[in-house]
C-alpha cells in the first residue's frame, strides 16, 4: 500500500474513532447527533424533515430515531430478547428455532451443531453467517468474523438509540429453506397501533442479482409500490396468507405506533425472524411519495390505520386484481400449517 493510501487509511480510523467518541458525550451527543442525522436524511431524501410534528412516515422514523427512547425500542432491536415478546404475543410455533447463544465463540461446542445453521450477533443488523455445510465449514475464519461482530456496538454504525449498549451474544439458529433448498419468501409487514396496513415480499438472497420485491395491501393485491433499490418481482400473494400475515404481525405488534414485522414463508408455516423499530434507518427511497404520506397518517393516527379506511386509501394505489390461478399451491399451504 502506499504511502498516501496508508495515510488516509489511517486518517480514516482516527475520523471514525472521534466521531464515535463525539456521539457517546453525554451533554454534546445528542445536538451532535440530531445534526448528523438530520444531514443525512436531507441527502438521502432530497429535502429538509419536518419534526414538529412529523408527517410523513419517514419524518416520523427520523422523530423516533432524534427522541423516542421507550425502552420497549432495545427489546425489539435485541434478537434474543425479543424472541421472549414474540413468544408471548403469539405463541412458540412462530419463532426461528434457536439453537444455542454464547457471550463468546471460543464457547461454541461445534460438534453438537446440526449440519445446517445461522450464526449472527443478536444485537446488530446485516451480520449474518450461513451455513448450509457444516462439514465444509471454515471454523477459524468464521470465529475471527463473529469477533469483529462482538467488538462492533452496532450503536456506532446506526446510531439509532435501540442499539445502544446492548448486550453482545452469538446466536445460532435454523437455517431455513424451502424444499427445494433455496432461500424462503421473506415478509416485511408494516403495521401501525397493531394492525398490518401493508408488506413487501422478498425473494431471492440479499446482495445478489436475484433479489426481488413486490408490495401488497393485506388481501393479497399488488401495489405499485417500488423500492428503488430493488426491482419488481413476478411475486404473487395468496388472499388468505395475506390475511394470516396481517393478523399475526397484528398480534405481535400491539402497542406499538408502529413495527415492521419480518416473516419467513417457510414450508413448515410463518416464522418470525425479527421485529424492526427503525425501517431504512429513515431513508424511505419508494417510488410514489402518496405511500410515504400515507403511513405517515397511519402512525399520527390510529383510525387511520383501521382497515376499511386502509382499503379506501390503498384502493388507487393498487394494481390489477391478481387471478387465483396466478397463486402457487406453497401459499394454500403455509395457509393451512
Amino acid at each position: 500500500m502506499s504511502r498516501p493510501a496508508l495515510l488516509a487509511r489511517h486518517w480514516q480510523s482516527l475520523r471514525r474513532r472521534v466521531l464515535r467518541k463525539l456521539r457517546r458525550l453525554p451533554v454534546l451527543g445528542s445536538p451532535f447527533l440530531r445534526h448528523w442525522h438530520v444531514r443525512r436524511y436531507a441527502a438521502g431524501m432530497g429535502e429538509l424533515p419536518r419534526l414538529a410534528p412529523p408527517v410523513t412516515y419517514s419524518e416520523h422514523l427520523l422523530h423516533r430515531i432524534l427522541f423516542d427512547r421507550d425502552p420497549r425500542l432495545k427489546i425489539v432491536s435485541d434478537k434474543l430478547a425479543v424472541r421472549e415478546l414474540i413468544r408471548e404475543r403469539v405463541g412458540e410455533t412462530f419463532l426461528v428455532p434457536l439453537i444455542g447463544a454464547w457471550t463468546r465463540p471460543e464457547e461454541i461446542a461445534w460438534d453438537s451443531l446440526p449440519d445446517r445453521f445461522v450464526l449472527k450477533p443478536n444485537h446488530g443488523s446485516g451480520m449474518v453467517a450461513l451455513v448450509p455445510d457444516a462439514a465444509r465449514l471454515d471454523r477459524a475464519a468464521l470465529v475471527t468474523e463473529m469477533r469483529r461482530w462482538l467488538r462492533q456496538d452496532y450503536f456506532d454504525c446506526a446510531c439509532e438509540w435501540g442499539y445502544r449498549n446492548l448486550p453482545r451474544r452469538i446466536m445460532a439458529e435454523a437455517l431455513l429453506t424451502t424444499e427445494t433448498g433455496e432461500t424462503p419468501p421473506e415478509v416485511q409487514v408494516m403495521t401501525f397501533h397493531g394492525r398490518a396496513v401493508m408488506m413487501r415480499i422478498l425473494t431471492g438472497r440479499k446482495g445478489r442479482e436475484t433479489r426481488h420485491a413486490n408490495w401488497f395491501d393485506t388481501d393479497g393485491v399488488e401495489l405499485s409500490l417500488k423500492s428503488k433499490d430493488i426491482p419488481v418481482g413476478a411475486y404473487r400473494l395468496a388472499p388468505e396468507l395475506a390475511r394470516a400475515l396481517a393478523d399475526v404481525a397484528g398480534r405481535v405488534a400491539a402497542g406499538f405506533g408502529h413495527l415492521r414485522v419480518d416473516v419467513y414463508l417457510t414450508d413448515h408455516g410463518l416464522k418470525i425472524g425479527e421485529l424492526t423499530a427503525y425501517h431504512a434507518s429513515a431513508i424511505v427511497e419508494w417510488n410514489d411519495p402518496r405511500f410515504n404520506e400515507l403511513l405517515g397518517r397511519c402512525w399520527r393516527d390510529p383510525s387511520e390505520a383501521e382497515a376499511m379506511r386502509c382499503r379506501a386509501a390503498l384502493r388507487e394505489l393498487r394494481l390489477a386484481p391478481i387471478h387465483k390461478d396466478g397463486v402457487s399451491a406453497l401459499h394454500h399451504a403455509m395457509v393451512k400449517a
